[in-house]
């Protein structure tokens, strides 16, 4: 699961909006996950996935008005790579990036006459194998 609280965007021109201030977004993707090396140290892995995900848009344009547009929910696929590293006895870092491949968000006054979307995600941190 991902999800995004606050993705700003920027279109148009002062006096002329046609996209809002900014957008929501949540991926739930459930996947599977194939280990390279799962007992090494250094441990690359893939992982490929579909479930749906759901966009919410702000109610107001960027530069002022009401927003035409509409929360959208779609199918989506998820396919990501990334890299496990034990620091320490059970302490792992975790590098990761992934592509959620989904629907476009409704955008009445800027259309892009494309049905899907790529949607990136870069991360790193740390966990505990238990």
């Amino acid at each position: 699961m991902v999800y995004n609280t606050d993705l700003d965007l920027n279109a148009g021109e002062y006096g002329h909006s046609v996209v809002p201030s900014d957008l929501k977004k949540l991926f739930v993707t459930p996947a599977a996950r194939l280990n390279l090396f799962p007992t090494t140290a250094v441990s690359p892995w893939v992982s490929f996935g579909a479930g749906f995900g759901h966009i919410s848009q702000n109610d107001q344009l960027i530069y002022g008005g009401t927003n035409p547009g509409k929360s959208t929910t779609s199918a989506v696929i998820e396919a990501g790579v990334g890299l496990d590293v034990k620091v320490w006895r059970k302490l792992s870092i975790r590098f990761e990036a992934r592509d959620f491949w989904a629907g476009q968000p409704d955008f009445p006054l800027a259309p892009t006459g494309e049905t899907r979307q790529h949607n990136y995600f870069v991360a790193g941190g740390a966990f505990w194998r238990f």
